[in-house]
């Protein structure tokens, strides 16, 4: 759910508040109110699925924590990205869980959002909307290691017979490993 918060900013010599942002099932927030220039912050705070990944899963949706607010034009997107993996150890095919934090400080550039420019920086943003659900996984895709290790102690499996070398060693003589 997004909402706006902070101090009321003086247009005119009136104090207004702004309205809330709203985000709809797509888990995209309504960003209008602030690239218009008003000194709004809005808060983002949702849970978002993430698609399994070269076989990595995500088994619970990630969850999203974001200030969002304008400045110099820009859209600023600072907060962070949680998520937990699922996969494979890539040494010895172990089962592996990963919790993932990811900080997020963007500066997205509303000019050049996904339609002018669909694999650049900004491309999280659709005219007025910032996908949350998309800038979640570009964070999380991105902070993910080369590979998966139960332990950096992993041993792997015998070249020779595929025994797991973490659970004891194999009878296969050394001259073939």
């Amino acid at each position: 759910m997004a909402k706006v918060r902070g101090g009321p900013a003086l247009i005119g010599g009136a104090s207004c508040c702004g309205a809330l942002g709203f985000m709809d099932r797509s888990h995209k927030v309504d960003i209008g109110g602030l690239l218009a220039g008003s000194r709004q912050l809005m808060v983002v705070n949702d849970e978002v699925p993430i698609e399994p990944f070269e076989g990595l899963v995500f088994p619970e949706p990630v969850r999203v924590e974001l200030e969002l607010r304008q400045a110099d034009r820009m859209l600023v997107v600072e907060g962070s990205v949680d998520a937990r993996v699922h996969g494979q150890c890539d040494g010895c095919l172990a089962d592996v869980d990963l919790q993932l934090h990811v900080d997020v400080d963007e500066r997205l550039d509303p000019a050049h959002g996904r339609e002018v420019e669909p694999f650049g920086e900004s491309n999280v943003l659709t005219g007025d909307r910032l996908d949350v659900a998309d800038l979640a996984q570009q964070s999380v895709l991105t902070a993910l290691p080369m590979g998966l290790r139960c332990s950096a102690e992993c041993r792997g499996l015998c070249p020779a017979c595929g025994a797991n070398r973490n659970t004891g060693e194999c009878s296969c003589p050394s001259a073939q490993i």
